[in-house]
């Protein structure tokens, strides 16, 4: 049975709360993807986040959340016990409404000590936490005329490994864009239907959509 993007998201001034808590390493592009998100300059880029900041806003008459979580580092400059304190505190942050857990990677190279960090502070929120995860792909303007499914066949096992735990889900930002409304409006769209998967199991196998 196919599901499309649009009936799945109707009803929009019914909806609930919507959550995203931005999870990444440090310099990934959280804070940009808030500012993105919200549609202002909410957060000054280059300052580092080093405690949860929850800030509201609306998008396609979607009231939505966003928790930015101060990021880890893989050459353990970051504090990692605070790090780890912060993203277990987002969880408090969230209790109320749809939450949704948004990995931001940033489009470059991704190893295997970047897949064991990623896993590492994800895990601390539990196991069951990869099915309420997907994955934010920044810096778009790198990608350089390839599309982000070239990016990810290029990117090698330990990126598809994360993915997978994602079910594959994944949106791709570019923060340069002039009018960043279309990418935003497409990433809350497929959020609302992960939702509607998770509560009813029925996907569709429309690019941008997902499937059994």
């Amino acid at each position: 049975m196919e599901l499309n993007v649009a009936s799945a998201c109707a009803g929009n001034q019914n909806y609930p709360l919507l959550v995203l808590v931005l999870l990444g390493r440090t310099n990934s592009g959280k804070t940009s993807a808030v500012n993105t998100i919200l549609g202002r300059r909410e957060f000054e880029i280059g300052v580092k986040t080093r405690q949860c900041v929850k800030r509201h806003g609306w998008v396609d008459e979607v009231r939505v959340a966003l928790v930015d979580t101060p990021g880890w580092s893989v050459f353990g400059v970051a504090n990692t016990k605070q790090v780890k304190q912060e993203i277990l505190r987002s969880e408090t942050l969230s209790v109320v409404g749809h939450r949704v857990f948004l990995l931001v990677i940033p489009v470059d190279h991704f190893s295997r000590r970047d897949r064991r960090y990623v896993e590492e502070h994800l895990g601390i929120l539990g196991f069951d936490v990869w099915k309420h995860t997907m994955v934010l792909f920044t810096w778009g303007d790198e990608l350089r005329g390839k599309n982000i499914e070239e990016h990810i066949s290029k990117s090698g096992e330990h990126l598809q490994k994360i993915l997978d735990l994602c079910e594959n889900r994944y949106h791709v930002f570019n923060n340069k864009e002039a009018d960043s409304y279309p990418q935003v409006s497409q990433l809350i769209q497929t959020v609302r239907l992960m939702f509607h998967i998770n509560e009813t199991g029925v996907k569709s196998n429309e690019r941008g959509q997902q499937q059994r």
